[in-house]
């Protein structure tokens, strides 16, 4: 009995304890929970120090920063070693510490994506169900979490999936290309594109016609096209043509045109084209007119399931983009994308080979060397090389590969002047920082 006493007496002991120790880091750290913020000071050398920053100060004739830490000691920093600074909540805090304490498996990062779950961090609880997936591809319960469906045997997020069957995101819900052309023109618009269809066919089979006069003819009337409203219907007909000689063309017209409406054809022609020069002439006629509005297709384009289309991306952020893209471009910094390979089928199969022995398609010996064997006249044994090799077994895999996008990270450099290099952590702490406005300006690297 007063065993049972002592122990309830301890427990709630121990209970009242944890409870003064809590209050008292509160106090200590002056950070109201759960909802506190603490500042974060990435340092020159690599550092970082966590806590609550206090007012500006000197040390001689140097300027200090102090910073109060969670743990309620306090460091003074020279501005000097600062590069940035950002604040943030404790439970990102938390959530940091936590993350590189447990170990590197499926149970454990489940764990914590449900601990963030509970704490309302979605980024977070979203990165430890991708890190699952590095562990287990096929773990159901991540690929549910984070969108993906299986599609005639491949995990693909809705936006994947729309995309693959040619939809197109506008204002929120998916469309297809013509409903597109539908909700951004009127009629007239589209009576006007329908006229020039006819044009530009008819201009068309003139420079592929026999008669040198009318070949040039076509190519004067197609070169002095300015009206917006042929963009469509020259964009339709030229833009997949196989004759490198039109695309180019379709290139320079486009590039006179003024208004928005070349913008989508001449950033399909920079992303799509299998011509690196008609690409390079189509970024370039981009880079020479305000193409603000078509950004938007490049950023898009940074979600592609090619990495090839990602990285084409890139290099077109870096020549038109601005600090607009910079969080579309941390997220891109890597990228994982499905290849589908041929390799051998290690799969054991057997058969009956043709002298009714069983095996697994072995060569069968010739009688006489089989029965040389059997006589032993062979004691050292036989080798018999085959007329030709055995067909080896093939089967379709998919193989998951994680790319460093090395045209993304140029975009970055060129847009921030700032260099962190593929560690998309850092750039996200340094982008908060000057969204945050709570300390130094970004140092140049």
């Amino acid at each position: 009995m007063r065993t049972g006493i002592t122990n309830s007496i301890l427990n709630t002991s121990i209970h009242v304890f944890r409870i003064v120790i809590l209050f008292t880091l509160i106090l200590i750290t002056g950070f109201p929970l759960p909802h506190a913020r603490a500042d974060l000071l990435k340092l020159k050398n690599g550092g970082e120090i966590r806590g609550k920053l206090l007012p500006l100060s000197n040390s001689g004739s140097k300027e200090v920063r102090t910073v109060k830490t969670l743990t309620g000691g306090s460091i003074t920093v020279d501005t000097q070693q600062i590069e940035f600074i950002t604040n943030r909540s404790l439970l990102i805090e938390e959530f940091e510490t936590k993350s590189v304490e447990i170990e590197n498996s499926v149970e454990a990062h489940l764990k914590l994506a449900h601990w963030c779950s509970q704490n309302h961090l979605r980024s977070q609880r979203n990165q430890e169900m991708e890190k699952i997936l590095q562990l287990d591809p096929n773990h159901a319960k991540a690929r549910a979490s984070l969108g993906y469906t299986k599609r005639d045997g491949e995990w693909m997020t809705r936006d994947q999936a729309m995309r693959k069957n040619g939809y197109i995101k506008y204002k929120g819900r998916y469309v297809s290309s013509v409903e597109l052309d539908l909700l951004e023109k009127n009629e007239a618009e589209l009576k006007e594109e329908r006229k020039w269809i006819k044009e530009v066919k008819l201009w068309m089979a003139w420079m592929n016609s026999n008669q040198v006069l009318k070949q040039q003819d076509g190519l004067k009337k197609i070169q002095s096209i300015k009206d917006p409203h042929a963009v469509a219907a020259l964009a339709r007909l030229m833009g997949k043509h196989n004759n490198i000689m039109l695309r180019s063309l379709l290139v320079s017209t486009l590039a006179q045109i003024p208004g928005d409406k070349p913008l989508r054809p001449l950033a399909e022609l920079t992303l799509t084209d299998p011509a690196q020069a008609i690409r390079n002439s189509a970024l370039e006629a981009l880079t020479k007119r305000d193409a603000t509005r078509a950004i938007a297709f490049f950023i898009e384009a940074l979600k592609n399931k090619s990495n090839l289309i990602v990285q084409r991306a890139g290099s077109g952020l870096e020549a038109i983009g601005n600090q607009s893209v910079v969080p579309d471009l941390i997220s891109a910094l890597t990228t994982s994308h499905i290849y589908r390979v041929r390799v051998p089928d290690a799969t054991s199969t057997y058969s009956y080979n043709t002298n009714g022995t069983f095996g697994n398609s072995g060569v069968v010996l010739p009688p006489d060397i089989e029965a040389g064997l059997l006589a032993g006249r062979y004691p050292n044994g036989v080798i018999v090389l085959p007329s030709q090799q055995p067909k080896v077994r093939m089967r379709t895999v998919s193989v998951k590969h994680v790319h460093q996008n090395e045209s993304v990270l140029l975009a970055l450099q060129k847009i921030t002047k700032q260099n962190y290099g593929y560690n998309e952590r850092l750039w996200r702490l340094w982008w908060a920082s000057t969204q945050n406005k709570t300390g130094l300006l970004p140092v140049i690297q």
